[in-house]
């Protein structure tokens, strides 16, 4: 696998894919931490509120870090982040790379309680710190770098799933567990869907073999999928939760790139 550095001259192709990934990264990172400010309306104690708060700021950190990177591959962020700005609640999708599931309309169906905001961070968190993950091996060295730093603040922020989750049993007892072990798998059909179709069979990616044999992406989805499931039950037996068996993945959640 060949590595690229800063200022190397970049095969059209393979900048082609890495612009593409990486501008599906930033907008999204930016406009999911819009999307977390807004759920501030469920914070039940000013330390939830607080510590959410900690997780919009880092998330924003995310789209900048990679936006600036994006800069040395003459692309316009200003121009992005204009847009994400002025229009938060239905950007244009031919002007920023957004996740659908970052998309008001889409994400505002998920979240009618506090309850749901900390389930958010508990299950669909480890399928970003799993594809986000290996972007850290990737072979554009700049964005490995940055992935670096990215993983460590994911890392915390399912770190404040797992936190918010129980201070809910906490304050709820059973019956709030109960509720919200029957919530899991909603979230779950996105964690599944997060990483992207399987790499073979049907309905595979049209893209993944490219972005694979470039180095851009160097995990196959079965083994994201794999990573996964193995730290998303680890924390769920953590917090007193059972591993919700037979969920499909959402694959739509996800569209919004090339994948």
């Amino acid at each position: 696998m060949k590595m690229y550095d800063k200022g190397d001259v970049l095969p059209p192709e393979y900048k082609e894919l890495l612009v593409n990934l990486m501008t599906f990264q930033a907008d999204s990172e930016y406009a999911g931490a819009q999307r977390v400010a807004e759920n501030h309306r469920f914070a039940p104690r000013p330390e939830e509120a607080y510590r959410l708060s900690k997780k919009v700021m880092e998330e924003m950190g995310h789209g900048y870090y990679i936006w600036n990177l994006l800069r040395d591959l003459d692309v316009d962020v200003d121009s992005r982040l204009h847009e994400l700005a002025s229009n938060p609640d239905n950007p244009d999708p031919k002007k920023v790379n957004v996740i659908n599931g970052f998309r008001k309309e889409n994400w505002s169906t998920f979240f009618e309680c506090w309850e749901d905001v900390a389930l958010f961070s508990t299950v669909v968190t480890p399928a970003a710190v799993a594809f986000l993950g290996q972007y850290r091996e990737c072979s554009y060295l700049p964005w490995a770098k940055v992935n670096v730093r990215i993983h460590k603040e994911e890392y915390g922020h399912l770190a404040f799933g797992v936190w918010a989750s129980k201070r809910c049993i906490e304050f709820g007892g059973e019956k709030t567990r109960e509720f919200m072990q029957e919530r899991i798998a909603k979230f779950m059909q996105i964690g599944l869907g997060f990483y992207g179709r399987p790499s073979t069979g049907s309905g595979k990616s049209e893209m993944f073999d490219k972005y694979y044999e470039y180095g851009i992406k160097v995990k196959k989805p079965e083994e994201l999928q794999a990573e996964y499931l193995e730290l998303l039950e680890d924390r769920l037996k953590d917090i007193g939760f059972v591993l919700p068996q037979g969920v499909e993945p959402n694959y739509d959640m996800r569209v919004g790139y090339n994948s």
